[in-house]
């Protein structure tokens, strides 16, 4: 193993930290844009988007509503018809607005992203969605769901296959398509028919159940997992008999991959990430030479706006809280949670006693 004494400050952990306290804004910045992956109006649906400023000055924004292909929709919200699929709106700090959305006519569907123009961070917008479904002037039954959160993996565990209706969007703003790979499978953890391909180009809207996604599939439960090459938006709701809804999280699921060192004398196990929009959380386990137990510490990073892994974390010694461990960890090219194995450099430093060590490292997907 490379070990050197060196005089702290490594060069390549100031240079790393500068890396990753760049926040990217290639894709939806949380707090700050929100999305709702499926906006119902018309017909017997409303939806109700509530909205409030938790920051200290005015948040100015657009509520942009799309379709189909990404072409712009024109609902109407509070009582007054969208123009162009956009409708700019402010928020005061501390106020709390409520945007219903209806349509004269039958039901159509859409998605809307609540962006702001600005990435000053003294204005933040949290918020959720409510489909109000009705019988004539009755309500009878209602739906909240809270924004959805990009990822790039996901896993849906289901109790009825045919109960569950699934609505994605395209909200990748370096206005890529989406390449997903939707696969179903059983209580026991086999697969259930075929690998299903979609592609969704830039701002596209889809909306099915997922007997439509995998027809001639009769199942109970089991589980769904979805893959895409580019972030995307989605929600997940079930129904049931008498048409009553309940909404399902659709969020980012972990990838777990055993990791080899080079040189060899230190050891990573395993290390377990998830991506949240362009940001990576995760564990590692790790042991140091000579060691026999296994430490497992937080990583947390983001995937850069060139697509590589980016890694860093700490731990503290178990001799003082005052001995801190530092790594940082970057993959060789673009990473993405479909690939079986990817390649980078790790970098570690103890700076109570001037030690900094390199890797290379080879990490494989555990199946």
């Amino acid at each position: 193993m490379s070990r050197t004494r060196i005089a702290w400050i490594p060069a390549v952990l100031l240079s790393a930290g500068v890396a990753l306290c760049q926040v990217s804004l290639d894709n939806i910045f949380p707090f700050k844009d929100v999305v709702f992956p499926q906006v119902a109006a018309g017909g017997a649906y409303q939806s109700w988007i509530t909205v409030t400023n938790r920051g200290t000055e005015i948040w100015n924004g657009d509520m942009k509503f799309r379709s189909g292909a990404g072409v712009p929709w024109n609902p109407v919200v509070n009582g007054t018809p969208v123009a162009e699929g956009t409708l700019s709106i402010s928020v005061n700090p501390g106020a709390t607005m409520t945007y219903k959305v209806t349509l004269p006519g039958s039901t159509e569907a859409g998605y809307a992203v609540v962006t702001t123009h600005d990435v000053d961070l003294t204005n933040f917008l949290e918020g959720h969605l409510t489909y109000y479904v009705s019988d004539g002037d009755l309500i009878t039954d209602s739906v909240g769901v809270p924004p959805a959160k990009q990822f790039l993996a996901s896993s849906l565990p289901f109790e009825d296959f045919n109960s569950i209706c699934l609505a994605f969007a395209n909200t990748d703003l370096k206005e890529r398509s989406a390449h997903l790979k939707l696969r179903v499978l059983s209580d026991t953890n086999a697969q259930v028919g075929q690998t299903n391909n979609i592609t969704l180009v830039s701002g596209e809207h889809t909306a099915r159940y997922l007997w439509q996604l995998f027809p001639g599939i009769s199942l109970g439960r089991g589980r769904l997992e979805i893959e895409s090459d580019v972030p995307i938006s989605g929600i997940a709701l079930t129904q049931a008999p008498g048409n009553q809804l309940s909404s399902l999280p659709l969020e980012s699921t972990t990838r777990t991959y055993s990791v080899a060192l080079s040189p060899a004398t230190d050891e990573i196990r395993h290390m377990t990430i998830w991506i949240e929009s362009f940001y990576v959380k995760g564990y590692m386990e790790f042991r140091d030479a000579g060691e026999s137990e296994w430490t497992r510490y937080a990583v947390f990073g983001q995937i850069a706006a060139d697509g590589r892994l980016r890694l860093h974390g700490d731990g503290d010694d178990m001799s003082s809280p005052d001995h801190q461990w530092y790594w940082y960890i970057r993959s060789d090219g673009a990473f993405a949670p479909g690939q079986q194995v990817f390649t980078g450099t790790m970098s570690a430093a103890a700076p109570w006693i001037d030690w900094f060590a390199a890797w290379t490292f080879t990490a494989t997907l555990v199946p």
